[in-house]
């Protein structure tokens, strides 16, 4: 079982870059929002929250649960550059899934952050004993959606017009899946 009072691991980017991968903590809220200040429009008007308001932020970094919201950071000389989060239900029909959400600040992307960023979700999901993850893009984040698939994601569906970004305009989402533990074939007596 993973413990998050002493989880950290520390992992070295292509360009050279050292990172710290950890959990978000309380104390973590002013520096998350100054990342997420950092995200330019385009792309914020495509996020699920809206980043922009401080009390967003506060409000995640105030009342984090790990059991159903897991947020890994990724820190480079005391600033957040990639947050991850894995989204999971304790109960229900669904309790043996988890939802990927990546954000990686655009000064770090094609270095292999966001690769190492779903891949440490996916390794976490499965010491959580999830059997599945699911990852919702916008069908135009080509990039998000390579990085997903390299990461052993495949795309399940393509939804048009499920989402609705910060300017009330229509997006295509792509719902890429991942299986944790291999899914049984069932044999019948007939």
């Amino acid at each position: 079982m993973l413990d998050l009072q002493k989880y950290q691991k520390e992992a070295v980017l292509k360009d050279g870059t050292k990172i710290v991968l950890r959990p978000m903590v309380a104390e973590d809220k002013d520096a998350l929002y100054e990342f997420f200040k950092r995200v330019p429009h385009e792309e914020e008007r495509y996020l699920r929250d809206d980043v922009s308001s401080r009390l967003v932020v506060e409000r995640w970094a105030d009342k984090v649960d790990y059991a159903r919201t897991l947020p890994i950071l990724a820190v480079t000389n005391g600033k957040i550059i990639a947050d991850a989060t894995l989204n999971r239900r304790r109960s229900g029909w669904k309790w043996h899934l988890g939802t990927v959400r990546v954000f990686v600040h655009e000064d770090y992307r094609k270095v292999g952050l966001g690769h190492t960023m779903i891949k440490e979700i996916v390794d976490i999901a499965g010491g959580l004993e999830l059997e599945k993850l699911i990852a919702e893009i916008p069908d135009l984040n080509t990039a998000a959606i390579h990085a997903f698939r390299k990461a052993g994601f495949h795309r399940a569906a393509v939804i048009p017009g499920l989402a609705k970004d910060r300017e009330n305009q229509s997006v295509d989402v792509v719902v890429m899946v991942r299986d944790l533990k291999p899914r049984y074939d069932y044999e019948y007596d007939l």
